[in-house]
């Protein structure tokens, strides 16, 4: 089969990359997400997690998510709920940081984090 431009050769690695987002360099940031995507029933949040960001929208319902997963996981602590084996998870926020700061970036949405991180 002949590639009709570079970027047909690129694809499978670009779509490996959409299917790893937040997990450059802390694994269980994926897994932190989808816990509060279930437990938020933000099913645009499970869909990016699978599909990747395809729009400035979904950039920006993310961000605004990642703000609530932050609130939420300040209360189970309060509440001293089990979450992912344990009861603070707080100590992830940093990963937060780090995996959203870097999964913007490299999808050219760094801006829409950036703005909604003031904010918040």
């Amino acid at each position: 089969m002949i590639l009709k431009n570079w970027q047909d050769s690129l694809r499978p690695f670009l779509e490996v990359t959409l299917i790893m987002i937040l997990t450059i360099r802390y694994p269980h940031m994926r897994a932190l997400v989808k816990y509060y995507a279930i437990e938020l029933e933000d099913s645009l949040i499970l869909s990016i997690l699978d599909a990747g960001l395809n729009s400035e929208e979904e950039a920006k319902h993310l961000s605004l998510f990642v703000w609530k997963m932050i609130d939420k996981m300040a209360e189970d602590r309060d509440n001293n709920k089990i979450v992912l084996g344990g009861t603070n998870n707080t100590s992830m926020l940093p990963d937060v940081s780090y995996e959203m700061d870097n999964f913007m970036e490299k999808t050219g949405f760094s801006k829409i984090w950036e703005d909604i991180s003031d904010n918040a």
